[in-house]
């Protein structure tokens, strides 16, 4: 009899290996589809440097920041671009201890 694993939370992400999530694995896949459209609309001389970018994008977007490390790239980056740059927001390092 098989036995299956049910997440405790709706918000866990899916787990295919030990490195690589379902999310993941559909960035690859779309950045291979995205590819292979395109690749008619590149030069011949530089298909290889445009393999290369996208393989560089797709390894960039899929790495996790230590910063935030429940996070991907592309949240960071579009959180940087997002945020308000003209005001300051303070740290309270003293909410743990409240709570």
């Amino acid at each position: 009899m098989k036995t299956y694993r049910i997440p405790n939370e709706v918000e866990s992400e899916l787990k295919i290996s030990k490195m690589i999530y379902l999310f993941d694995l559909f960035l690859i896949i779309g950045i291979i589809l995205f590819r292979i459209m395109t690749l008619r609309y590149i030069h011949s001389d530089l298909e290889w440097y445009y393999t290369g970018f996208l393989i560089a994008f797709g390894l960039f977007m899929i790495i996790r920041p230590k910063t935030n490390p429940k996070k991907r790239m592309y949240n960071a980056m579009y959180y940087a671009l997002v945020r308000k740059k003209d005001t300051y927001t303070a740290i309270d390092y003293n909410q743990n201890e409240r709570n």
